[in-house]
């Protein structure tokens, strides 16, 4: 990988794992479109869940003392069952319909959320479901955030709480996709020399979006969070349409 593109994947780096930092998610949704521009999309996906699993584990154990661990085990629990539906899905239903069905549920999904719709409710049922729904996701569109983020909105949990319970969620479901590269042999000289560079840019860019969440509470983190929210909608609509 040449000088400039290593110099753009460090760029894609610090503007996703800046936003990760504060909001608690969106390093995908944000890192590999802007790599893709000039790398690769092997490449991009490779890096992208390399660092962003680097991120989200060592943001998870930082922040570990914020942790919900019942709901952040029965999260990844459901997600876990939901995998092999999303695989099912995968292998039978064009990706433009799963991707633009995608967009336009979460973009109605933040809508709910911005109007106010909330749950109150101590049911863990729908827990269950959207868990499901994000492992099904994970394995069929590699997008498994919207679920997690919408009943963690829903359930009005606080920032804190927030980023470190998503980041737990999040570690797991990237160790084990990390894991499954690396045994397939998918981790070339290119992506490792990108992984490499990436680093240092991550410890960076996270301890600057540390230093700032102290200024990211109440509305305005629920404005970020619904604004990656609805981006997360609407770059799966241009790319279901542009693919």
């Amino acid at each position: 990988m040449s000088v400039g593109l290593l110099a753009w994947v460090a760029l894609a780096i610090a503007i996703a794992s800046f936003a990760q930092s504060l909001a608690g998610f969106g390093f995908a949704l944000l890192c590999v479109p802007i790599m893709t521009v000039f790398v690769a999309p092997h490449d991009a996906v490779i890096i992208s869940t390399a660092i962003g699993c680097f991120s989200t584990t060592t943001q998870a154990y930082v922040d570990r003392a914020n942790t919900d661990w019942v709901f952040a085990k029965r999260m990844i629990m459901a997600s876990f069952l939901g995998m092999p539906i999303g695989l099912a899905v995968f292998v039978s239903v064009p990706e433009t319909i799963l991707r633009f069905t995608l967009g336009i549920v979460v973009i109605v999904a933040a809508f709910a959320l911005w109007r106010g719709f909330g749950l109150t409710g101590k049911s863990n049922r729908i827990d269950w479901v959207l868990g499901a729904l994000s492992g099904a996701l994970s394995t069929s569109l590699s997008t498994n955030g919207p679920p997690i983020v919408f009943i963690m909105q829903a359930r009005q949990i606080q920032p804190n709480t927030f980023r470190a319970t998503i980041n737990t969620i999040f570690s797991a479901a990237g160790i084990a996709s990390l894991g499954l590269f690396i045994a397939a042999g998918k981790v070339d000289n290119g992506s490792f020399s990108g992984i490499l560079v990436a680093l240092p840019v991550l410890a960076v860019s996270v301890s600057i979006g540390y230093r700032l969440r102290k200024h990211v509470h109440g509305d305005r983190f629920r404005t970020l969070v619904l604004g990656l929210l609805m981006l997360s909608g609407a770059s799966a609509i241009v790319a279901a349409l542009t693919h």
